[in-house]
This record gives structure tokens, C-alpha cells and sequence, in this order.
């Protein structure tokens, strides 16, 4: 309460209103009517002043208390003007005595008090306007109607006699309610500004003395009426600095605290967030629609080697772009911008740091969009790469020393397994010693398994040597049959719908020896089938034969690389090339019935093209 006092505005208002009662208790002295309309027009404007402040702040209000209780004394306002207007001496209200604005004053009342009640109860309701208005308005015509049309509200005043039991205590209940409401709000002071809590506790406790001072009088003119009605004003002047005083001037602090609580709490998330960016290992970079930088992480602030406030507001691709890069970067963010380029588009871009050196970043773009969903900037997240970049590159450069040499030592080896071979036919011309024949064509079996051994080690070599490619399966195997030249009575039929796999370059060997296994080692096969089919989220590519199959003993060994060397490595390759990518492949044929391979591709791993 102090704190609201010591406001400027709100010293004026209780200045004023002080003024005020002291000026309506000398008009008492001299006209008691006017004194009494004066103060019933001052209460009435007051309450319809709340009225105005709760309805045209009903779309921004998150409870319900300032449009109930706006609402509410609207409605007491106007019985208390029907009040003000049938009070004795105004002669306005023909063949009506004292009684009826005893009446209409109990029935506003009741109202009044029901309203402050019912205010911080229906609190966290969420009530429409139209509902609460069209309540308050049942409430209002049922009131007038007992009063003007069917008579059955009961007397309250009765001349020469005063007031009648009814009224007083209905005064008794109405001040019980007012209590309970005061209750109710100090309950709930939590949700209101401190200062505004208590002017409303203060002003329902004020009311509750006006209520009890009109138990005491006897006629309409006296001392106890007079001093009911200063308390009644000085209790919606309290009302007014509450609701008025504090809406207009402070419109966050109109009673509630939920505008000022949700910006105090949208701070702090900004804030939180603010923490969570800063810790991040990532970098973060936000670009307008213009292209220069709205926002950036301390991570990226550190890669860069600039505070934030020097980078925030900068062109981000003339600034912190390298020149050979600028052109694709720019192309790059108009594509985003214009929903050309897909929003998770990965690009490594090297930047420029405050030391004229460069660092690489692997960034992942995505677009930012307005309410009207409306593209305004790009979001950025980067991972400093550059060591492992020039890790990259000298392992590169290793593997390619290491090729060449493996490449040269190949071919030399080659070209003596050429001339050995070349002896071995010149001495089995030489001699047809049977002895010596046969120990000839061990010698020749020998070279030949270390010529399939050397041609092995090439193909196992280049195994992840290029990374992997969108490919489709369906051509590669129409290659590899025709590279095959496959009898005229083998066929192979493809049925892959289009089918792209994510797979290491040298997929193809794979169909290639699944199809001359098929036609070497599978007895008298007329048809090699590729098809596939789903598997939870995974897809199988399938390859099928109508041969001989494999026996259930060796279903697993024959992706070993031991297993009858004689046969060369194929399905051991072929396991390998899957492997890089996370493919597996089993055989699930039934022996004498035909082979049948099963390459598991994961999810994420396929997809159908056009």
C-alpha cells in the first residue's frame, strides 16, 4: 500500500477525493438532495469509468476478475442512478414514497456485493464477455421487474416507522459478503500488483462501514445516511485509484500482473536461452532478410574472434565469408530466402576470423518465418571443422601415397606372376614327365590364386575410399549382366520400382557377383529375380534363383573370407561394400530350391526416385 501511495498520480487522486468529501459534507449542511446526488453521480461515474477501463481491456486480459467486476458495477450503476432519481424531494417518480430507493438502493447493493464476491472466484475461469454481460443483465431486469412490475421485493422502508427488519438485515448480509470477497481477493493477492490488492481490500472494507452506518438511520436525511454515503464515495474513490488511476496511467499494472508477468517471464526464457546458446558447443548464427547478422552465440563469437555487440548488425557474406566463397554462400542464402533450397542443406564454408586466418565451419541452414509465415531470416548452426578438415586432408594425401605405392607393387607383382607363369608353360613343353607335369600345374594353381589374390586386395582396397552416392540399383544390375554376357538361357528380371540406395561406389560389384555366383555355382539356373520389399522400417532388396541354393550348414560361412578359396572372395567383398553403409545381407534360400540373398537396407538409407 505504500508503495501505490507513494505514486504521483494516485497522491493526486486521494488529494482530490479528500477534497471532495470534505466538500460534500458541507453541501450536506446546506442541501441535503443535492448532497446526495452528488455523491450517488459521483460513485455511478466512477463505476461506470471501471466498466469502460475492464471492456476494452477484455481481449488482453488473461483472468477473469476486471471484466466480471467492470461488468457487475456497470449494472450497479445503473440502479443507483434509478436510485439517485426516485430519492425523496426529486418528485420523479410519481405515487412512489421513500420506499422505493430504499429498495433499489438494497437491490444494488446485493448486487454490488455479489459482483466483488464473485470477481475472485470466477478468477481462472475462462468466461467470454457477451456471457458475463448477458449475466449481468438477466440479474439487472429481474431486480427492476420485482421492484416495478411484479411487486414481490419486500418493503424496506416504511415512513414514520423507518426501516423495516428486511433492510437491516439485509445490510448485516451484504456486509457478510463483502467480507468473504475481501477474503477472497487477499487469497488471491498473489495475482495482483501489491499496491492494487490493497487498495481493493481497503475498498470493500470501507463499504462494509457504509453498509453498517445506513442500519442506524431513521429518516432519509439524517447524520448516519449522510456518513453511509461519504464512505460509500471514499469507497469507489479506492476503487478508482485501484482499476482507473493505475489502468490509465500504468496499463500493465491494471490489477493484474499477468501482462507484466508474461513480459518478466518471456525475459527470462530469452535470457535462459541466451545461457543455452552461450554453452553450446555449436555455433549460432541468425541472418535478417537482408543478410546481416541478428544474432550470434559466444561460440561463434570465440571461432570469430569478435565480441557479439561488433558482429551483431554486420553483412555476414561481405564480412565473414572468404572472397572465393562468396558468390555460392549469397546463392546459397537467396535459395534459402526463396524456398528454393531445402532448409536442412549442409555446406562447409570457410569464415574469416579477426586474425585474417580462416576457420571451416560445417553448417546447417534452416529458415525462419514471421507470424504471417512469411520467410525473414535464416537460422545457422556450425561445427568448427578445421582441424579435422586438415586431418582429413593429410590422411588423404597418406592413402593416396599409400595407393600408389600399393598400385605399383601390385603391378610389378602382376608382371612377374605373368613371367612365372610364361616358365611354367615353356618347362611343361620341355618335359613330358609325367611327375613333372603334374608338380607344372601345381605351380600354375599357385600363381593363379595369388593372381586372384592381388586382383582381390585391389577391389578391397578401394572400399571406402570415395564417399558414399545416391544410386540406382536396377541400372547397375542391367550393367552388370550385360558385362557378364550371361548365357542366352539365363535371364535376369528387375523389379525395383525405381528403387535408390545410399551406398559406397562400388555397390555394383555387389549385384555383379551375386549374379555370376548365381550362374557359376548354382547348377543349372535359368532366372536371377531382384526384387524388394518393406521390412518395418527398413527395406529388403532381394535376389533370387532357381538354382541348386546353398546347403544350411553354410548359409553363414560363405560371407567369410576363408570359405573355399577356390571360389574366390565375392560374398566376402560383397559384405564389405554393404558394410560401409550399414547394409547386412544374409542368405535365407531353401536348399535345392534355389538361392535367395537378403540385403537389409536401413531406414533413411533408400528412397524412390521418379
Amino acid at each position: 500500500m505504500k508503495q501505490g501511495l507513494t505514486k504521483p498520480g494516485v497522491q493526486r487522486s486521494i488529494v482530490v477525493f479528500m477534497v471532495l468529501l470534505a466538500a460534500l459534507a458541507a453541501t450536506s449542511l446546506y442541501n441535503y438532495l443535492l448532497f446526495h446526488t452528488i455523491a450517488e453521480l459521483v460513485a455511478i461515474a466512477i463505476a461506470i469509468a471501471v466498466f469502460i477501463v475492464a471492456w476494452n481491456a477484455r481481449a488482453m486480459l488473461e483472468n477473469s476478475y476486471l471484466l466480471v467486476a467492470g461488468t457487475g458495477l456497470l449494472f450497479v450503476a445503473g440502479i443507483e442512478l434509478l436510485h439517485t432519481l426516485a430519492y425523496e424531494g426529486m418528485e420523479i417518480f410519481a405515487g412512489y414514497d421513500a420506499n422505493l430507493p430504499t429498495q433499489l438502493w438494497i437491490a444494488a447493493r446485493y448486487l454490488l456485493a455479489g459482483t466483488l464476491l464473485a470477481a475472485p472466484l470466477l478468477l481462472r475461469r475462462n468466461l467470454g464477455p457477451r456471457r458475463v454481460f448477458a449475466g449481468f443483465a438477466g440479474v439487472f431486469l429481474l431486480l427492476l421487474l420485482s421492484i416495478f412490475v411484479v411487486p414481490i421485493f419486500p418493503d424496506c422502508y416504511i415512513e414514520g416507522a423507518g426501516l423495516t427488519p428486511f433492510k437491516v438485515w439485509s445490510e448485516y448480509v451484504i456486509a457478510i459478503l463483502l467480507a468473504l470477497g475481501a477474503v477472497a481477493v487477499y487469497r488471491l493477492r498473489d495475482v495482483f500488483l501489491p499496491w492494487v490488492a490493497s487498495y481493493l481490500v481497503a475498498a470493500i472494507l470501507v463499504l462494509i462501514a457504509s453498509e453498517l452506518a445506513f442500519t442506524l438511520y431513521v429518516s432519509v436525511y439524517g447524520i448516519p445516511n449522510m456518513v453511509g454515503h461519504l464512505l460509500m464515495v471514499l469507497s469507489f474513490g479506492l476503487v478508482y485509484v485501484a482499476f482507473v488511476e493505475t489502468g490509465i496511467r500504468q496499463p500493465y499494472a491494471v490489477l493484474f500482473t499477468g501482462l507484466k508477468r508474461s513480459e518478466e517471464q518471456l525475459r527470462r526464457e530469452k535470457d535462459r536461452l541466451g545461457q543455452y546458446l552461450d554453452i553450446a558447443g555449436a555455433l549460432f548464427v541468425v541472418l535478417d532478410s537482408n543478410g546481416r547478422v541478428a544474432l550470434i552465440n559466444r561460440r561463434a563469437s570465440e571461432v570469430l574472434g569478435y565480441p557479439a555487440d561488433a558482429v551483431v548488425g554486420e553483412p555476414w557474406v561481405e564480412r565473414f565469408i572468404s572472397p572465393e566463397e562468396q558468390e555460392r554462400y549469397r546463392a546459397l542464402f537467396l535459395g534459402l530466402m526463396q524456398g528454393e533450397i531445402g532448409a536442412s542443406e549442409y555446406v562447409r564454408t570457410p569464415v574469416l576470423t579477426a586474425s585474417g586466418g580462416e576457420r571451416i565451419i560445417a553448417w546447417h541452414n534452416t529458415v525462419l518465418r514471421g507470424d504471417d509465415g512469411v520467410v525473414c531470416g535464416t537460422l545457422s548452426s556450425g561445427e568448427d571443422i578445421t582441424e579435422q578438415q586438415h586431418a582429413e586432408a593429410a590422411l588423404g594425401r597418406a592413402n593416396a601415397k599409400l595407393n600408389l605405392l600399393s598400385g605399383i607393387t601390385r603391378h610389378d607383382i602382376l608382371n612377374q606372376v605373368n613371367v612365372a607363369r610364361a616358365y611354367i608353360d615353356f618347362a611343361g613343353e620341355d618335359s613330358k614327365n609325367p611327375g613333372v607335369q603334374a608338380h607344372l600345374e601345381r605351380a600354375r594353381a599357385a600363381v593363379d590364386e595369388i593372381q586372384k589374390q592381388i586382383e582381390f586386395s585391389r577391389d578391397y582396397q578401394n572400399m571406402g575410399v570415395k564417399e558414399p552416392v545416391w544410386q540406382r540399383p536396377e541400372d547397375l544390375i542391367r550393367e552388370s549382366a550385360r558385362d557378364l554376357a550371361l548365357p542366352a538361357e539365363v535371364g535376369v528380371r528387375v523389379d525395383l520400382a525405381g528403387l535408390e540406395v545410399y551406398a559406397d561406389p562400388m555397390v555394383r560389384k555387389v549385384f555383379y557377383n551375386l549374379i555370376d555366383n548365381a550362374v557359376r555355382h548354382g547348377g543349372r539356373v535359368i532366372e536371377v529375380r531382384f526384387s524388394c520389399v518393406r521390412s518395418g522400417q527398413d527395406l529388403l532388396i532381394l535376389c533370387e534363383d532357381d538354382g541348386t541354393g546353398i546347403p544350411d550348414g553354410e548359409k553363414e560361412a560363405i560371407f567369410r573370407e576363408t570359405y573355399k578359396r577356390r571360389y574366390g572372395h565375392g560374398l566376402f567383398l560383397v559384405a564389405g561394400i554393404l558394410g560401409i553403409t550399414g547394409m547386412t545381407i544374409r542368405e535365407t534360400g531353401v536348399s535345392g530350391e534355389g538361392a535367395r540373398f537378403e540385403i537389409r537396407v536401413p531406414n533413411g538409407g533408400y528412397r524412390f526416385g521418379g
